[in-house]
């Protein structure tokens, strides 16, 4: 299979895997045809072993209109539709597809013309094209991260079930460490961007950075005997990370990813190591005393407890007015008349949440709440299991004379009404 954007749908194109000849030679033009639109025009470091490849990314940035403008009009950074119709037409593309998403263009483009099996004409075989991948970065710190993080095929696939567990994730962004209180509920809020600079993540994980990403490795074992220097790779958690139903994306990976695939099966039982990472050398062995170990050397390292804490304080404030109300809810009989239960649970609620002072009943005799909003669980529960049976009587009475008032209210109205009409 190659790039397989362009092989479904209505009119598909034929986009089989390109031998590196083929594949180098059309990186070479298409290099040269976004050089002249843009300044600064890379691809990521290929995998190694590469027998076919089935696309062609490249990353730019620093349109040259906007770096070297002949006119105003240039100053004005242009639509992406816009690029990608001026990119089109300088590859020669047959067709474009838009990703504003990811601000993304891409692209079919004629297969080289003079690469044809030997003995095979022309006419007899299917039009070949190639699918290309333009990324646009805002800016070179977008496009480096994006070339760090997209070099040596599955090398990041590799290094991010590495660094999971120990609440770490890398994406299209930057390094990331996660709040475990907040990230069973929402993943995307329980990150703090710990950094973007490939040379940080590098130096972080405790692997050298000269020699190792400039060029290809020479073999897959050379790759995997690299990322086997990260700091944070244990063996035996390693071979037993594709167990539970909370690695779903690395059983997946298993199934899709040859390289990822030959990691687990081929390399790691040929390895011959200690099972123990530099943290466990330092004595710290549950997956929890490892994993606060690693957020406090992030804190130290990157700047980022300020952040953190602020983070999970608000993620908790935001949080705590429904926990108070299942509290209160958990501490009332469910066995109770259910308009009696009612009003109760909207007074007391009041009463504990907002400190009404409308029922004139009791009152908590200290604040339930700290100076940051908090509310103590223990005294609030004590609170309402001591005092919720006065509180229902008078807020259910004051319901009834509020309900009966509104009755009488309406009867009233609707005599009026009957009498203004029979006049």
């Amino acid at each position: 299979m190659g790039g397989s954007l362009f092989s479904s749908g209505d009119d598909p194109l034929h986009t089989p895997r390109m031998p590196p000849h083929v594949y180098h030679q059309v990186k070479a033009a298409c290099h040269a045809v976004l050089r002249s639109m843009f300044l600064c025009v890379a691809t990521p470091i290929e995998g190694p072993e590469k027998e076919n490849y089935g696309d062609l990314d490249i990353l730019v940035t620093m349109e040259t209109g906007l770096v070297f403008p002949t006119s105003p009009q240039q100053v004005v950074p242009r639509e992406l539709e816009e690029l990608a119709a001026d990119i089109k037409t300088a590859s020669n593309a047959e067709r474009v597809m838009v990703n504003p998403h990811t601000s993304s263009v891409h692209l079919a483009i004629p297969w080289p013309k003079l690469d044809f099996p030997v003995g095979e004409k022309r006419e007899d075989t299917p039009l070949r094209f190639v699918q290309v991948d333009v990324h646009i970065c805002r800016d070179l710190d977008q496009m480096f991260w994006g070339l760090f993080k997209s070099a040596h095929g599955d090398a990041w696939t590799l290094l991010g079930s590495i660094i999971r567990p120990f609440g770490l994730t890398a994406d299209d962004e930057g390094l990331w460490l996660r709040i475990p209180e907040i990230e069973k509920l929402d993943r995307k809020k329980a990150r703090v961007l710990l950094t973007t600079d490939p040379v940080e993540v590098l130096h972080f994980l405790g692997m050298q950075v000269e020699g190792y990403w400039s060029e290809p490795f020479a073999t897959i074992d050379d790759m995997f005997t690299y990322i086997s220097t990260c700091r944070f790779f244990v063996q035996e958690s390693s071979s037993e990370c594709l167990q539970g139903s909370s690695n779903s994306t690395n059983k997946r990976n298993m199934k899709t990813r040859p390289i990822f695939r030959k990691w687990f099966e081929d390399f790691l039982p040929r390895l011959r190591v200690d099972d123990h990472s530099e943290l466990q050398r330092q004595g710290v062995v549950s997956p929890s005393d490892l994993r606060v170990r690693v957020r406090d050397e992030a804190f130290q390292t990157f700047c980022v407890e300020s952040t953190y804490r602020t983070q999970l304080k608000d993620w908790r404030l935001k949080k705590e007015p429904e926990m108070v109300k299942n509290l209160i809810r958990s501490a009332i009989p469910d066995n109770l008349d259910p308009q009696f239960r009612g009003s109760l649970l909207s007074a007391i609620k009041k009463i504990v949440m907002e400190d009404s002072t409308e029922f004139g009943g009791p009152r908590p005799k200290t604040p339930l709440r700290d100076e940051e909003g908090f509310y103590d669980k223990e005294m609030t529960r004590a609170f309402v299991e001591e005092h919720w049976e006065e509180i229902g009587k008078i807020a259910f009475k004051k319901y009834s004379e509020a309900y009966y008032a509104g009755l009488q209210a309406k009867k009233l109205k609707d005599a009026q009404g009957t009498a203004i009409h029979s006049q």
